[in-house]
């Protein structure tokens, strides 16, 4: 029996309350006529500041849904 490694699709995200960067990652296992599902709607809370944001994942991805916080503030431009 052949069986593919599953990989963690990643989605980069910012809180709109702290500013905080993180990824939203989920595994989308979605085959044969599973892979016509519509997309689902589901919260993600910031790692930082709890604070929920909607995200768009593929049907039944919510269910292997990770939050990871991420200090990019190097590869943001200006400030103040």
């Amino acid at each position: 029996m052949h069986t593919e490694a599953r990989t963690r699709k990643s989605e980069p995200h910012r809180c709109p309350e702290c500013g905080a960067a993180f990824a939203v990652t989920y595994f989308d296992d979605r085959t044969d006529a599973r892979a016509q599902l519509p997309m689902t709607t589901t919260e993600a809370a910031c790692p930082l500041c709890g604070r929920g944001r909607s995200v768009a994942l593929p049907a039944g991805a919510e269910r292997t849904l990770a939050v990871e916080l991420h200090d990019d503030e190097a590869d943001e431009g200006g400030g103040g």
